[in-house]
This record gives structure tokens, sequence and C-alpha cells, in this order.
């Protein structure tokens, strides 16, 4: 945890900007109550909606898929709109669940319809009636608001993927997809990983950065000499980079591990030891944008060790 807390906020001061870190992005806070279900409901609000068919087939009750044993949790109104509305589909990240004003370009009624998508919704279960679609796709189509006369939905900055890391030598080939992997005194490496956010594109992301661990103390391989946070690397951009496991690993840095290496502490105290025999955790992390900015980081499975 210690060195989970000093990476995080030596990332957040790399930045040098106000940053989120990680998590879900939902937040149904500005309820009085999220997990609250009125027995009185308004015609034509959410919690209409949400009593007569999304209760009924998705999530009233222990058992139904979306009863917050799986994501999206719609077990309550205030927390079908904020995991529905402007969030992006995990079937098709480019895609929002809920469009408001648009029922068409809203992948929730793709999953109704059983439109272009790999299960349909209910799963295992029979299809919502026709006029069940309706009344949702009415009530996007009217803004997908949280109760008649409500505020439109928010513009929302939804968070950025965790980063997948990945390590390849100077000639291409990748060496950590076996787990564990050595690397001689003396080696270039190259750290990739990858960025996805909905709202920005992979060239556009603002920050994207490594840092290489000491598995025995959290102490980082100096990166940047000379920099505020020396022990954080900056990744650049790369629009030819290779595919990993799902997506482009393109963000990248290159590395030479000497035969002797310099060491930060949390206290910024820098040391200079010799690299044989030490073993590195991988850190990656990006942040999408650095005004209002989320940021999403990661530690690799595979551990670097030097011989």
């Amino acid at each position: 945890m210690r060195r989970l807390l000093w990476t995080a906020g030596l990332l957040l001061a790399a930045c040098g900007s106000e940053i989120d870190a990680g998590g879900s992005g939902v937040d149904a806070g500005n309820e009085d109550d999220p997990l609250a279900v009125s027995d009185e409901v308004e015609p034509g609000s959410l919690d209409e909606l949400h009593r007569e068919i999304v209760a009924q087939r998705c999530s009233g009750q222990p058992g139904l898929c979306h009863n917050g044993q799986f994501e999206p949790n719609l077990s309550t109104p205030a927390l079908f709109y904020e995991y529905a509305v402007r969030r992006p589909a995990l079937e098709k990240s480019d895609r929002l669940r809920v469009v408001p004003g648009d029922p068409d370009a809203s992948f929730l009624v793709d999953k109704l319809r059983n439109r272009d998508v790999s299960t349909q919704m209910p799963l295992g279960a029979e299809p919502l009636e026709e006029e069940q679609i309706a009344l949702i796709e009415e009530w996007i189509r009217g803004g997908a608001l949280r109760r008649p006369g409500a505020e439109p939905a928010p513009e929302l900055n939804n968070p950025p993927r965790v980063p997948e890391i990945a390590v390849f030598d100077a000639g291409g080939a990748r060496l950590d997809s076996g787990g564990p992997f050595t690397v001689a005194a003396g080696s270039q490496i190259v750290l990739r990983h990858s960025v996805s956010d909905f709202e920005t594109a992979d060239e556009d992301v603002a920050f994207g950065a490594f840092l290489l661990q000491t598995t025995t103390d959290g102490r980082s391989i100096v990166l940047t000499p000379g920099a505020e946070d020396p022990g954080v690397g900056q990744s650049v951009h790369d629009p030819d980079a290779p595919m990993g496991n799902g997506d482009l690993l393109n963000r990248q840095l290159s590395v030479t591990i000497g035969a002797s290496v310099d060491l930060v502490d949390e206290a910024g105290t820098i040391e200079a030891v010799p690299s044989a025999g030490l073993s590195f955790t991988i850190v990656a992390v990006y942040v999408d944008d650095l005004e209002e900015g989320i940021a999403a980081f990661d530690f690799s499975a595979a551990t670097l060790e030097v011989e």
C-alpha cells in the first residue's frame, strides 16, 4: 500500500494538475439517497420506467444480472441514470449506453432490440415487449432526463481504461509475455503501454509515463535526471505501434539499464547502485486531460530482473 500511495503521489505531482485517479467514474452522490426506490413515481419519469420495466426484468431482485453483481448496476433509478446516461458500453467501448435525444445511437436500445450485439438483453430471458422498448426509446428521445423538467444530462469526462503494459527488446521482440523476464546490464528495452479514452483520441492523450520500482524497497530508477520527479519517465505517442492484447501499445519509452543505476526514494534521495541482481515492477500511467483529467494506471504482471 505504501508503494501504491507513493506512486500515485508521484504521478499526480508529475502532471502538475489536480487529477482524479482511476475509479469507475460513476457518482450517484447528487441524489439524496442513490439507493432509494420510491413507491410514488411521477408519470413519464425514470423512476416509473425503472419500477415498471427495469426492476421487473433486469435488476429488482437478487439473481437478476444488474442487481449489483454485474456492471452496469441498475438496481435503483439513481444508479441506472448514473451508469447508463452518457456512459460507454462494455461490449463496444466507442458507443454510449444512452445518448440523450437519440435512441438509435444508444447502445442500450441495440441490446434490447438485438441489433449487431453479442447477446440480447435481458440475457437468457424473453425480450422486452415492443411497448416496453418504445417507452425507453421515448424517454431517451425526450432527453434521458432524471425526472421530467430536470436539467439535461451533463457532458461527462468518462474515465480512461486501465493501460496494458508490454516490454520489448531493441529488436522488437516482446520480453514479458511469459511472466518474469531477465535482461543483461547494459541492455536497451522499450516500455510500451496502451491508452483508451472515450472523449480523447489516442494521439491527443495529455500525459503518459512509466516508473521502474525495485521490488525490495520501492525505490525507482531515475528515468528523467534533473526533473522534479526523476523516477517518472514520460512516454510518447507512437503511430506505428504494435498491437497488444486487444489494443495498440502506442505510448513508448526507451530505457537503457546500465551496469549501475541511480535509484530515487520517497524523500528524493538518489543513490547509484549496481543493477545486477535487482528486480523491478513496471508501472504505467496516463491522463486524458490535464485540465480536468482522470488518471488510469496499472502494474505489470511481469517482473523485470537484471543479470
